[in-house]
């Protein structure tokens, strides 16, 4: 039986106000519509004689990613010069860092789908400048925009404590998710602000040695990730199976046929001969720096499904979603608390029950999740669930979605008429209580007027009443919706079956 031994390189832009090591002003903060290589310097550019600038900005951004990710940092650290010729690299070297990381030593629990959870250990974070791009067209000629480079580019590894497609890709999912937390970068794969990149080796469960190492490189959607990983796996298991030898290379992933290629063999870090950077000087990082970046840090993932399992006693899923879609999250909390204020001043009271605490909110989250998810899923002018709900608030506020949830949790108005209700406070943009009442929605409060109602259903529908009282239960609840609908969804329900029940028995 064979196992995968998995560590990961991931790749991030930094979101700074300029490049790395000049003033030129980054891409990720700019629109990806932008000409080609108008933001570029001699500086980015690598001409002879400019001398690079380190950017604080960036520093103090891998430094709450790596306080984030449970990192140490270091005091002490440098920049170095990786060597290589390629046509995105104008100097013929990066600047990196190799043997003194900013961040080491870190680590990140994964929630698994069994519920587990799974400790990752981070063996370092570090800074250094992005590349050019390069387009690559039909006719074989290339292009290279020299936008991105010099772009601050942070550069997380991981331990070989991986071991399936399904862990890295958790990982990597929990990663942007924190990064978009500390607004260090928008970690955006389609646009390529984050990249990963996959070692693997296989061995037996038994051998204590690892395998050959693989890499698979430039994958750009977790998907990619996790399936890269279970074909890499399949195929190394079955040519060792076949008596065959690993070889120790660079692969890339072809969507289309959804397998790994091989595109090189894999070269070794000597081969980039790395050097102290001449240009830049070594970095002293003060405990006064990383206390007050870490007091900055802002409430992360984790910490925030603690709370709002405690806070809300909300089941598991609907957490999950407003953690990872953060607008939501913070429209869904400043509404319950309109919706407690709106309760306290209607029963004058600062008590509330706590089994009637948790049913509202648990009805304000399903409001949420799914009736105004889906108005707002419905609006072709909308793109994107974080989009949607910034754009929410000019539509539904927080203080009228409160009152909205309000008026349903004390029967005020019924689950047919709160639809109608909740559309058109999202298409008028005018509180719930104004909407009720120009749209003749008040609810039907009156015994008389609703007996008059269930009579006229009981008259129209001979058959179910008849075979009510022969016993079949079934036509209760028929009549009961013919009920609602005679009422236009304006009778409470538990009152019309009162008094239906009543009727029938007379």
């Amino acid at each position: 039986m064979y196992k995968a031994t998995i560590g990961l390189e991931i790749h991030f832009e930094s979101k700074t106000n300029s490049k790395m090591f000049c003033s030129c002003p980054n891409e990720e903060n700019n629109s990806l519509d932008e000409a080609p290589n108008i933001n570029t310097c001699p500086v980015c550019m690598g001409h002879p004689g400019t001398l690079p600038v380190i950017n604080r900005e960036a520093i103090d951004k891998i430094i709450k990613t790596g306080l984030a990710l449970n990192c140490k940092i270091a005091e002490h650290t440098k920049f170095d010069r990786k060597n290589y010729f390629y046509p995105d690299l104008p100097k013929g070297y990066q600047i990196s860092q190799f043997d003194m990381p900013i961040c080491y030593g870190g680590f990140l629990d994964i929630a698994m789908e069994d519920g587990s959870s799974k400790r990752i250990r981070i063996t370092r974070i570090h800074m250094e400048e992005d590349t050019a791009k390069s387009y690559h067209n039909n006719n074989g000629t290339t292009l290279i925009d020299f936008n991105r480079s010099s772009v601050p580019l942070m550069e997380l590894v991981t331990e070989p404590d991986i071991h399936t497609g399904e862990e890295a890709r958790r990982f990597a999912q929990e990663l942007q998710l924190i990064l978009k937390y500390l607004d260090v970068s928008n970690a955006d794969m389609e646009k390529g602000q984050m990249r990963c990149e996959v070692n693997i080796s296989i061995n037996t469960e038994d051998d204590e040695e690892l395998g050959t190492k693989v890499e698979i490189k430039n994958l750009n959607s977790f998907k990619t990730v996790e399936k890269s990983i279970e074909y890499e796996t399949k195929r190394q298991s079955e040519a060792l199976r076949n008596g065959e030898k690993i070889i120790q290379e660079t692969r890339g992933w072809d969507d289309n046929k959804e397998a790994t290629f091989s595109q090189r063999n894999k070269e070794d870090a000597h081969e980039y001969r790395y050097f102290p950077e001449p240009d830049l000087p070594p970095l002293t990082i003060t405990q006064e720096r990383i206390e007050k970046i870490k007091c900055s840090l802002p409430e992360l993932p984790n910490q925030k499904r603690d709370r709002f399992r405690k806070e809300y006693n909300l089941d598991q899923k609907t957490i999950e979603f407003f953690v990872r879609e953060k607008e939501v999250g913070v429209f869904f909390e400043k509404a319950v608390s309109e919706l407690l204020a709106w309760y306290k001043e209607a029963k004058k009271t600062d008590d509330i029950d706590p089994g009637k605490y948790f049913d509202m909110i648990k009805l304000c989250a399903n409001y949420i999740v799914t009736d105004l998810q889906s108005i707002l899923k419905n609006d072709p002018e909308l793109k994107g669930i974080e989009e949607v709900f910034s754009f929410l608030n000019s539509k539904i506020t927080p203080e009228n979605f409160g009152e909205f949830i309000y008026l349903i949790a004390d029967e005020k108005i019924t689950s047919k008429i709160a639809k109608i209700v909740l559309l058109k406070m999202y298409e008028q943009n005018k509180d719930p209580s104004q909407i009720i009442s120009d749209e003749g929605l008040m609810p039907i409060t009156d015994d008389s007027e609703l007996e008059k109602i269930i009579s006229q259903v009981l008259t129209n529908n001979p058959k179910p009443v008849t075979d009510y009282k022969a016993g079949k239960q079934n036509s209760f609840a028929f009549l009961i919706g013919q009920t609602m609908a005679a009422s236009k969804g304006k009778a409470n329900p538990q009152k019309a079956a009162e008094i239906l029940k009543k009727l029938l028995e007379a």
